[in-house]
C-alpha cells in the first residue's frame, strides 16, 4: 500500500513505528555513507594506520599522522578523504582539493589533489624489467603519505639495517623522500647492483603492486626528435607531454607553476595550446590546475604564488628542516609549488615569467579544460539518502 500524508495523522501508533523506523535507516544509511567515505582504499588494500592499528572513527584518527591504503606487498599511501574534506593531509585543516572526492573548478587555477590521482596515461609503456604499462595507469601527485613501521620491510630491501632508520613523515615528494630515506640508512638511492635497479621507484618512474607514476614517465615516450609526445591526460582534461620542448636541441620547456606553459603540440594542430610536461624535480607532472585568467580575459600562466595561494597547507607555519646526503633542506610539507630553484619555500619566480609575452594566451583554443574535476572515490550522498527514504517507506508500509 501507498503512504500518504493523511495515513500518518489518522494512524499515530503506525506513524510512530514509521518514524522510528525512518530515523533508525537513516542513521543507518548515514553510517554507510560514512563508512564509505573513511574506507577508501581500493580493493586488496588495507585500511590501517601507520603503526598497523585501525583508524578511529568519526573522524578518521591515528596515533600519528593520517590513515593509509596498504598493499600486500606492504606499499602504503595516504588514505583518500571522504567528500568534502575531513582530515587534510598531514593533519593541516582544509586546503587543495579533498582527494578522492570532486571539486568544481569553474575559474582556474585549482589545487590537484595532493595524493593519488592527478592524471592517467594515455599511452602504453614496458618497463627495462619488461613489465607492460598499459593505457590508463595512474599519475599520482608528487608526496608519498609517509615511511613508518609498516614499510621496514620495504625499507631493509632498499638496504637500511634497520628500517626505523628510514622513516620519512608525510607530505614529502618521492625524491626528496628517497634521499631522506638515503641519509638516514647511509647508503646511496638509486643504485644499481648487477642487473638489479634499488630505488623507491623503478626506471620508469612508478612503484608498487597497484602500480602508479610519481616520476620521470620515461617509458611512455621516446627521447628523441624536437617536442615530447603526449604521455597522459590531467584531471582537468588537458595533456602532459615528455619532459622535452626540443629534445634535438637539448632544449626543455619553462614552465608556470602548475607545471604547464603554452605552445605547440605534436598533436595540437599549429595552434598553441596550454599543456602540461613532466619534470625532472618536484613536483613532476601537475602542481595546479591552470591556467589563470587576467584582467582582460586572456589566459595566462599560473604564478608561484597563485598556486600557493590555492593550498592551505603552504605557508602554514610548519616549515621543517629535512636531513639529506647534500646537506639541510628546508622544506614545507603537503606544499606542491616549488620555486626556480626547487624549494617549495622559497620565493624566486619560474623563469617562464621573466618574458611577459609566453605568459598569455588568447582566445578559446588556448585551453581545453573539464571544469569539473573528477577524482575516483565519490559518494553520492543525495543518492543515497533518497535510497533510504525509499526504502523506509517501503518497509514502514508493511506496518500499518
Amino acid at each position: 500500500p501507498s503512504l500518504s500524508i493523511a495515513s500518518w495523522k489518522l494512524q499515530p501508533q503506525a506513524s510512530m513505528a514509521k518514524m522510528l523506523i525512518l530515523v533508525w535507516s537513516l542513521c543507518s544509511t548515514i553510517q554507510i555513507a560514512w563508512s564509505q567515505g573513511t574506507n577508501p582504499c581500493a580493493g586488496g588494500e588495507t585500511f590501517q594506520c601507520a603503526d598497523g592499528s585501525t583508524p578511529g572513527t568519526p573522524p578518521d584518527v591515528c596515533p600519528s599522522g593520517a590513515p593509509q591504503c596498504c598493499t600486500s606487498d606492504g606499499s602504503c599511501s595516504e588514505a583518500p578523504k571522504p567528500e568534502g574534506g575531513g582530515t587534510a593531509p598531514g593533519g593541516t585543516s582544509g586546503g587543495g582539493t579533498a582527494t578522492g572526492g570532486t571539486t568544481s573548478c569553474n575559474s582556474p587555477p585549482c589545487a590537484a589533489p595532493l595524493l593519488n590521482d592527478v592524471a592517467k596515461s594515455t599511452v602504453a609503456g614496458t618497463t627495462p624489467a619488461g613489465v607492460n604499462l598499459p593505457v590508463g595507469e595512474n599519475i599520482y601527485g608528487p608526496f608519498e603519505a609517509g615511511f613508518g613501521t609498516q614499510q621496514n620491510g620495504i625499507l631493509e630491501g632498499l638496504g637500511c639495517s634497520n628500517g626505523n632508520l628510514g622513516h620519512v613523515p608525510g607530505g614529502i615528494d618521492t625524491n626528496t623522500a628517497e634521499q631522506m630515506v638515503a641519509k638516514g640508512c647511509s647508503i646511496t638511492l638509486p643504485r644499481t647492483e648487477g642487473n638489479d635497479y634499488i630505488s623507491l621507484l623503478d626506471e620508469c618512474g612508478g612503484h608498487t603492486q597497484e602500480y602508479h607514476f610519481h616520476e620521470r614517465l620515461s617509458c611512455l615516450y621516446e627521447a628523441s626528435g624536437a617536442h615530447s609526445t603526449q604521455v597522459g591526460v590531467a584531471s582537468d582534461g588537458q595533456n602532459i607531454y615528455g619532459k622535452w620542448e626540443d629534445y634535438g636541441a637539448s632544449t626543455l620547456p619553462l614552465l608556470d607553476a602548475c607545471g604547464a606553459h603554452f605552445g605547440i603540440t605534436p598533436d595540437s594542430n599549429g595552434v598553441s595550446v596550454y599543456h602540461y610536461h613532466v619534470q625532472d624535480k618536484a613536483p613532476f607532472t601537475i602542481g595546479c590546475y591552470g591556467p589563470a585568467t587576467a584582467e582582460n580575459g586572456d589566459y595566462k600562466l599560473v604564478t608561484l604564488a597563485e598556486c600557493r595561494g590555492l593550498y592551505d597547507e603552504c605557508g602554514n607555519g610548519d616549515t621543517t628542516t629535512l636531513e639529506v646526503p647534500t646537506g639541510s633542506v628546508q622544506y614545507d610539507p603537503w606544499c606542491p609549488c616549488y620555486d626556480a630553484t626547487g624549494s617549495n619555500v622559497g620565493t624566486q619566480e619560474l623563469p617562464v615569467f621573466a618574458d611577459a609575452a609566453a605568459t598569455t594566451c588568447s582566445g578559446d583554443t588556448c585551453t581545453q579544460i573539464d571544469i569539473s574535476v573528477t577524482s575516483s572515490g565519490t559518494y553520492h550522498w543525495f543518492s543515497i539518502v533518497t535510497s533510504a527514504y525509499v526504502i523506509t517507506y517501503a518497509i514502514a508500509s508493511s506496518y500499518v
